[in-house]
């Protein structure tokens, strides 16, 4: 499914960038063909809608409800989009649709590449952290016979009791501290990312309700002015 997913991502921008390039037409997207093509491309995109009403209704998730089938839609929807516009982007409503549908892709995108890499991190960082509390709480006697090695500032007499074994211990120990505080930090940043990036995601769900607005009104729009290729 991932390598399914990282094809059709590419085949969406292959078809976005080769469309202002070499597919304009003033007369495709009104044609027949141009019509079937937009109404499958509109199709798929509503059938984004499937994943959150059963994630957020039905409550199904994980394998339940793969988000890889919401991906294949959201990009092969808009793919064939593309390719039914031909570039012809000359009332205000087009255009609207067409940059309002770049922007819920690209939105989605962002939300699942880069939130996905941000979560890794953070329960690798977790896990890591853990396992570093574990073996300094093993160790904690330690530090009462590390005071002085802690605070050089005391006695010279009481520093130089620690013989060089204990020294390497404490070194050790002191260490051990300041991984756990730079994890702890390192953590908390990426926790801080991680709830803006969940933030992120409403912005693509108020993103995807704008499109679909558009998308119903491009159809009535085109419903009205009728389809030329009827007789």
């Amino acid at each position: 499914m991932e390598k399914n997913i990282n094809g059709l991502l590419a085949v969406f921008f292959v078809v976005l960038t080769a469309g202002f390039l070499f597919h304009r037409s003033g007369t495709f997207a009104g044609s027949l063909t141009g019509h079937f093509i937009g109404i499958a491309g509109a199709i798929m995109m509503f059938m984004t809608l499937i994943y959150p009403f059963k994630k957020r209704v039905l409550g199904r998730r994980g394998r339940k409800n793969p988000l890889g089938t919401h991906i294949l839609y959201g990009l092969a929807g808009p793919s064939l989009v593309v390719i039914h516009s031909a570039q012809k982007l000359d009332s205000l409503i087009g255009q609207m649709t067409f940059l309002a549908m770049v922007i819920v892709v690209l939105s989605g995108i962002v939300g699942r590449y880069l939130f996905r890499s941000v979560n890794r991190t953070l329960k690798d960082q977790k896990k890591e952290l853990e396992v570093l509390r574990s073996t300094f709480e093993k160790r904690r006697e330690e530090i009462a016979a590390c005071e002085a090695f802690f605070h050089p500032e005391r006695a010279e007499e009481e520093s130089e009791a620690i013989d060089a074994e204990q020294r390497d211990r404490c070194a050790r120990l002191l260490e051990l501290a300041r991984s756990i505080s730079e994890l702890e930090y390192a953590t908390s940043f990426f926790d801080s990312t991680k709830s803006m990036f969940s933030k992120w995601m409403r912005v693509h769900h108020v993103l995807t309700l704008f499109l679909f607005s558009f998308v119903l009104l491009h159809v009535l729009t085109v419903l009205y002015y009728g389809l030329r290729w009827l007789p």
